[in-house]
C-alpha cells in the first residue's frame, strides 16, 4: 500500500484530523517519496478482468499471410524484464519504416501494458489494430494483438 492510501486510512479510522493528513500528503509530495497508486490498488476487485492468452494475428485480403501466435499471459511476466528492449529486436530498416508511419516503438512503455495485463487493469483488450496496403502483393494486411 502506498504511503498517501496509508495517510488516507489514518485519517477514514479517525487516527488523525484531514488538516494533519493534509499536511502528511504536502510533506510526502516536497520529498518526491510520495508514491501514486498503481492502477491495480485503485481499481476494485469487481472490474479487474482476468487474461488468459495474448493474441496476435496477422491476415491478408488474398490469404497470402496467415498467422496466428497464442501467449500464455503467465508467460508475459517472464518477458516483462526484458520488455523495454524489444524495439532493438525489430530490424533497423523495420524500425525507420514504422516511424515513417508514425510508430515509434521507443515511446511505448511495453512493461507498463506488461503490468496491466497481469493486473487485469487494462482498459482495452485490443492493444494493437491495424489496416495497410502491401503493394507488393496488391492486398491488404491486417495486425491484431489483443487479450483474452
Amino acid at each position: 500500500m502506498s504511503d498517501q492510501l496509508k495517510i488516507l486510512e489514518m485519517i477514514e479510522k479517525g487516527r488523525i484530523t484531514a488538516a494533519e493528513g493534509m499536511e502528511l500528503l504536502e510533506a510526502l509530495k516536497a520529498s518526491g517519496s510520495g508514491e501514486e497508486p498503481s492502477r491495480a490498488e485503485t481499481l476494485p476487485a469487481g472490474n479487474r478482468r482476468t487474461y488468459k492468452f495474448l493474441r496476435i494475428k496477422v491476415t491478408s485480403d488474398n490469404k497470402s499471410v496467415n498467422v496466428n501466435v497464442n501467449i500464455p499471459i503467465r508467460l508475459l511476466s517472464a518477458v516483462g524484464e526484458i520488455a523495454g528492449k524489444i524495439s532493438s529486436f525489430v530490424p533497423k530498416d523495420a524500425r525507420e519504416k514504422m516511424e515513417s508511419g508514425g510508430v515509434n516503438l521507443s515511446e511505448i512503455d511495453f512493461s507498463k501494458i506488461i503490468d496491466e495485463l497481469l493486473s487485469g487493469t487494462l482498459d482495452d483488450p485490443t492493444i494493437v489494430d491495424v489496416s495497410a496496403w502491401d503493394e507488393e502483393h496488391n492486398s491488404m494486411i491486417y495486425v491484431k494483438i489483443y487479450v483474452e
